[in-house]
């Protein structure tokens, strides 16, 4: 792995996953504790990660762009035993620890400056755990729980997606055989957050196949150009913003020819990342993938220019399998609503049974929610989310997350949610005793992750309604297009 000019071997890694798994166990955590990561990507996340499965223990991620409510509230459900971080997320730990602490015992603290306690608790400094012995005990089983990812959901009750330490290591081989990182020389850049199904399979994959791994903390399109001609890189996965950011930086320099990069398309730019990146030898093809399924799940065909700027492709796994389910009718079609099964699959929601079950047909697929049409009973293409989801800064968010938020703010009565710009930029509509759309959208700023953040908030006497069979319901392309058309104004 590279980081900061450093590098460590696989070798020093597995020695050092040793050593914290040690370290934690003699601190007290052992098989069915939780210890959440709060970290950006570098190579301790991947190193807690191994050392918490080697004692059975179940790793809860937390975004880092997660403002402190969002935080409590995770660690409220998840209940911890012990969090690692570090500076600057550290220092907003007083206030989220002053409202959610739970069983936390202990802080891990990575670069922290010799700091001992924070929020009333104490802080244990990465150095020490890893100043232990190496453990050669291992209380890892495919059977135990490995860690979870939070969904889009209300602000107070994400769904978390449980999966088992079989499910993401059977995944991280399929994806390095499907995607060539265990090939000789391979190099992946991990840049997208490691918190997410997107950005951990595709390290995981790294792992999996022995490739080299250069983490960025944080992306920035200089520093990742001058990173991929810097270590050959020939792996990457990003959002199709990404691709085409590092695209202009590297104008017509073309890089070395990627073995594989895939993208997630959040606007409607897939056209444009093909055309620009395919120039610079970055090859991209989409892909597709959930925090259920994981991500990396299936990808296209690069070579196919019609197929291959869409999401979907072939799954990874060749046990995997694809079915589409007609929408009107119920019955299985060629296409519908997707539904797999996989290796790859989430165990269920943790400590949710009712929306596991929902989840879940009674001969065990799962289904995904996303439209879509199924090729030869096998390949597949993504088409849209079935709801209302929004695909913001490169997550895909609830639209009811940021509704119930603002639904407790003063003077809102009601709040209705849609996407803007093919869904990719937020915009709220509240009704209510004369609401104040400027303290509103600063409430969001001060509570929520900054990609949830309403571009601008509107107040309506009514919201636009039509009769149904089903009762009187919203017009919510209606909405969007008052939206699309409230920023057209600002332009």
């Amino acid at each position: 792995m590279a980081y900061g000019g450093a590098a460590l071997t696989w070798a020093a890694f597995a020695a050092a996953s040793r050593r914290i798994a040690q370290g934690l166990a003699a601190a007290g955590i052992g098989p069915g504790d939780r210890v959440a990561i709060w970290l950006s990507n570098r190579p301790e996340y991947l190193i807690a990660l191994f050392a918490c499965a080697r004692l059975g223990v179940t790793v809860v991620h937390i975004n880092t762009r997660f403002r402190a409510p969002e935080v409590q509230a995770l660690l409220d459900r998840t209940r911890p035993s012990a969090l690692l971080t570090a500076p600057p997320l550290m220092a907003l730990l007083p206030e989220i620890l002053a409202d959610a602490r739970g069983p936390l015992r202990f802080v891990i603290g990575l670069d922290a400056g010799g700091v001992t306690e924070v929020g009333g608790l104490p802080v244990m400094a990465w150095a020490a755990l890893d100043a232990a012995p190496e453990r050669l005990a291992n209380d890892a089983t495919a059977e135990t729980a490995c860690l979870t990812f939070t969904t889009s959901g209300t602000t107070s009750g994400p769904k978390l997606v449980l999966h088992t330490q079989g499910s993401i290591a059977t995944h991280a081989r399929d994806v390095a055989a499907a995607t060539g990182t265990d090939g000789e020389g391979a190099a992946l850049l991990s840049v997208v957050p490691l918190c997410g199904t997107f950005g951990l399979a595709f390290a995981m994959a790294g792992v999996a196949g022995g490739a080299l791994i250069v983490t960025m903390e944080r992306f920035d399109a200089e520093a990742a150009d001058a990173a991929i001609r810097a270590h050959g890189i020939s792996h990457l996965i990003g959002s199709d913003d990404m691709f085409l950011r590092i695209a202009a930086v590297a104008g017509e320099r073309a890089y070395a020819p990627f073995r594989f990069s895939g993208f997630a398309s959040f606007s409607p730019g897939a056209d444009r990342v093909m055309e620009v990146c395919g120039g610079l030898n970055m090859a991209p093809r989409g892909i597709y993938g959930s925090s259920e399924m994981q991500a990396l799940f299936a990808q296209q065909d690069a070579a196919d220019p019609i197929r291959a700027r869409i999401g979907g492709g072939t799954p990874v796994s060749k046990r995997a399998e694809v079915r589409a389910r007609d929408l009107e009718t119920g019955i299985l079609a060629a296409h519908g609503e997707l539904e797999f099964r996989s290796p790859s699959m989430f165990s269920g929601y943790l400590n949710n049974p009712e929306a596991t079950a929902k989840a879940m047909t009674a001969d065990g697929f799962y289904r995904s929610g996303d439209l879509g049409r199924v090729h030869h009973g096998h390949s597949f293409d993504f088409e849209t989310r079935i709801g209302d989801a929004l695909r913001l800064g490169g997550f895909l968010v609830n639209p009811e997350e940021i509704e119930v938020f603002l639904k407790r703010q003063a003077g809102v009565v009601e709040a209705q949610v849609v996407g803007a710009r093919g869904g990719t930029v937020a915009v709220a509509f509240v009704q209510g005793d004369a609401p104040d759309p400027e303290a509103l959208r600063a409430a969001c700023v001060a509570s929520l992750a900054r990609f949830k953040v309403p571009a601008a908030i509107l107040a309506l006497e009514a919201f636009p309604v039509t009769d149904s069979p089903n009762g009187v319901k919203i017009q919510r392309a209606r909405l969007r297009e008052m939206a699309d058309a409230a920023l057209a104004e600002t332009v």
